[in-house]
């Protein structure tokens, strides 16, 4: 399905390197020999791919959907095929360079810290929530670190908004570490080769409601490692905090949305206290502050590829200096988050993507 109806798979890539592949449950729809859709019966589920990280899904998988049950797991879903020999296929386009995460050998924070609450809950990310981050060894690949913060986002429909992270986070985290907690971790993970240290990954609320924390955090790492990478993932809810975290220290940030069009960004993100205006003046303290920025945009064929939407990103972005844009497939229940919004045409996933391509001092990492 291309949003609204479902349609052939012309346009499809071998299943690149960590798909997953998933069962949905419903019933599959496929095109019959006269060219029409049809179901295919109780016993015949949708099939559907989870792609990594680099690539965007052209199409979600047909289905027909069931009213009486709850809704579909938030999850990605591409759609898959098989082609003229039988492999699978999934309708699906290389938009980046898909980098691979670190080898998942077991959370050691808690072994080098063991009374700090930091890292007891890394520990517990990684045993009980899959996460990539936690479970990677203390100086290997990016540390996440959550803060317990609170949620600046009550979607309105069906949605993820945190798509794009390895792991099925089951909680928040309820504790809130010190600064100092955060920084004891973060040398450590710093001396011993790591990578960025990152506040607002998938398990957290919204990194700026508690901005004091990390102004302290930022600025003690940064002082001890001056050329460290202390990043900010944020929903955008407060220019005046995200100025106060980059004076301290954050010198990344990533500004998360699934439209640059405030009717649609409110039904989508369901902000708390927030408004699009907001999130657009995180965009340009960001940008004006010289920071890396990243536009990470949440993806939904039949919504994000519609004309209108489509120029309000590409008008947003020719907008701002410059900067990485990243495309994520936004989580959902796609046929019940898409009924959510008024029926449109849409272009097409290989029109937003060649009109972003267009946008050239927004480059795809």
């Amino acid at each position: 399905m291309d949003g609204s109806d479902p349609r052939g798979i012309s346009d499809a890539i071998p299943l690149p390197d960590g798909t997953r592949l998933i069962t949905l449950d419903r019933e599959a729809t496929a095109i019959g020999r006269n060219g029409r859709a049809r179901p295919l019966g109780r016993d015949r589920l949708a099939l559907g791919a989870i792609l990594p990280r680099g690539h965007v899904r052209l199409l979600f998988p047909a289905y027909v959907d069931d009213g009486a049950a709850a809704p579909l797991d938030r999850l990605p879903y591409a759609a898959v095929a098989a082609g003229q020999d039988g492999e699978p296929l999934v309708a699906a386009a290389k938009v980046g360079t898909a980098t691979a995460g670190p080898e998942p050998r077991g959370a050691d924070a808690l072994r080098t810290h063991p009374s700090n609450a930091l890292a007891r809950q890394l520990a517990r990310c990684a045993r009980d929530n899959a996460c990539v981050g936690a479970r990677a060894p203390i100086g290997n690949g990016e540390l996440p670190v959550p803060l317990g913060a609170p949620v600046a986002e009550r979607p309105r429909v069906p949605v993820a908004l945190r798509s794009g992270y390895e792991g099925t986070p089951t909680e928040r985290p309820a504790f809130q570490p010190s600064a100092r907690e955060i920084v004891d971790v973060a040398i450590t993970h710093l001396t011993a080769g790591g990578g960025p240290i990152a506040f607002g990954r998938a398990c957290d609320g919204e990194p700026l409601a508690r901005v004091r924390v990390i102004r302290d955090a930022a600025a003690a790492i940064r002082e001890r490692v001056p050329d460290a990478t202390v990043h900010l993932e944020t929903a955008g809810t407060d220019a005046t905090a995200l100025r106060r975290a980059i004076a301290s220290g954050v010198n990344s940030v990533t500004v998360r949305l699934g439209s640059a069009m405030s009717a649609t960004y409110d039904r989508l993100h369901g902000p708390v206290s927030h408004r699009w205006s907001d999130v657009r003046a995180c965009l340009e303290a960001a940008a004006e502050l010289r920071v890396r920025l990243t536009v990470a945009l949440l993806v939904l064929p039949g919504l994000t590829d519609r004309p209108v939407e489509t120029e309000a990103i590409a008008e947003l972005l020719d907008a701002l200096p410059g900067g990485a844009l990243e495309l994520r497939d936004l989580g959902c229940d796609p046929l019940r988050a898409l009924a959510a919004f008024p029926a449109a045409p849409a272009a097409g996933m290989r029109t937003l993507l060649g009109r972003l391509a267009a946008v050239e001092h927004f480059r795809v990492p």
